[in-house]
């Protein structure tokens, strides 16, 4: 494999670009979901309670939704009754309960039913949207919360959708950082982060691609994208330093850029190959839970070392490093092949120069005297 590369790079490289950018276009079809509970396999108790409940109750009442008044004076009972009225006509609330207010007046919770599942996208949108805006200013002169696990996942799900944007721009720029200071090569540096950002969208995708499209599940779990992007980003990126590290201590010590990735592969790739077997079989695992996030966190992160460890790091990044050649190492220098002694001919020489001493010991002598 490590010939072939060296000999004719376009096609690893073209073979497996395809490849994941293939996957990489399922990945525009992700759909989260929040439903902790419909992870769950119907058989366990808490998913036969649910659906108890479900038949003679509103889908809302497993988990209702609390909206908490704070004043610093006694709450006014009219303003409260308004802003329980005004809860009641929001659509998707089922129910509204009357306000409980505390022993000195200044603090109230109003409890309310939801009309769909409180895990689901449905829920989710009538408590980010409309539920909240009927809920704050109606009491003026205090504070007025939403609470409730609904509300809880509104919030987590924007967290992590701003945390996202935060934490990939600046990941990469550390990992570019580190990977030019370790190979002293900016073109390289740039070309690592692409394949691994290739292979954590490719990852993706192939999730939808099982769990959407063959299994046909409504939506994957909303925290899958960014533990997919913190495991498959630090893996890959590991098993790319260990095939590009050696390329560049061979192309320093004056291997052209082809011969380098040959020696890479043929050296270092069944090394990775090895780890990622162990470490993918030990992630799949999680597919054998029955509870559908560890599934799909555990299939994720086994396609993700799969791809890393057996076509990104030993095929597309020698690859990309043979077709591009000095360009992909600048500015490392590379010594002059000429200058090098083969160690063959160093020891050949060594033998000859040790040869006539061993034939023509000293009279009275043995040769290790």
């Amino acid at each position: 494999m490590g010939s072939f590369t060296a000999r004719r790079p376009l096609v690893p490289a073209l073979g497996v670009g395809v490849v994941l950018v293939v996957l990489t276009l399922f990945a525009s079809g992700y759909k989260a979901t929040c439903d902790t509970l419909d992870e769950l396999p119907a058989s366990t108790a808490s998913r036969q309670a649910y659906a108890t409940l479900d038949a003679s109750f509103p889908a809302g009442a497993l988990s209702p939704t609390q909206v908490y008044v704070v004043g610093s004076a006694p709450l006014d009972p009219t303003a409260l009754t308004t802003l329980a009225t005004n809860l009641a006509a929001v659509p998707g609330v089922s129910s509204v309960a009357p306000p409980t207010v505390t022993t000195d007046g200044t603090a109230a919770l109003v409890t309310v039913v939801l009309a769909d599942d409180p895990y689901s996208d449905a829920a989710m949108a009538t408590v980010e949207g409309p539920l909240r805006d009927a809920a704050h200013g109606s009491v003026p002169g205090a504070e007025v919360y939403v609470g409730g696990q609904t509300s809880a996942f509104v919030d987590v799900r924007d967290q992590l959708r701003a945390d996202t944007g935060r934490v990939f721009p600046i990941a990469a720029v550390i990992i570019v950082v580190i990977l030019g200071l370790l190979l002293t090569a900016l073109l390289g540096a740039v070309n690592l982060l692409v394949c691994v950002a290739l292979t954590f969208t490719a990852t993706l995708g192939a999730v939808v691609l099982l769990y959407l499209h063959a299994l046909g599940y409504a939506g994957i779990d909303f925290s899958i994208p960014i533990v997919l992007y913190l495991f498959v980003v630090a893996i890959g990126t590991d098993y790319n330093i260990l095939i590009a590290a050696r390329m560049h201590e061979e192309y320093r010590a004056g291997a052209s850029p082809r011969e380098a990735a040959r020696l890479a592969i043929t050296h270092d790739a069944p090394t990775a190959s090895a780890a990622g077997i162990i470490l993918a079989c030990t992630f799949a695992s999680l597919m054998l839970t029955g509870i559908a996030n560890l599934a799909e966190l555990g299939f994720g992160v086994a396609v993700g070392i799969v791809v890393a460890a057996f076509l990104m790091a030993p095929l597309l990044v020698p690859a990309l490093s043979a077709l591009e050649g000095r360009a992909f190492w600048w500015p490392t220098r590379r010594h002059a092949a000429s200058g090098q002694v083969p160690a063959q001919a160093t020891s050949q020489a060594a033998g000859q120069e040790q040869e006539p001493a061993a034939q023509d010991p000293t009279p009275g002598t043995s040769p290790a005297s």
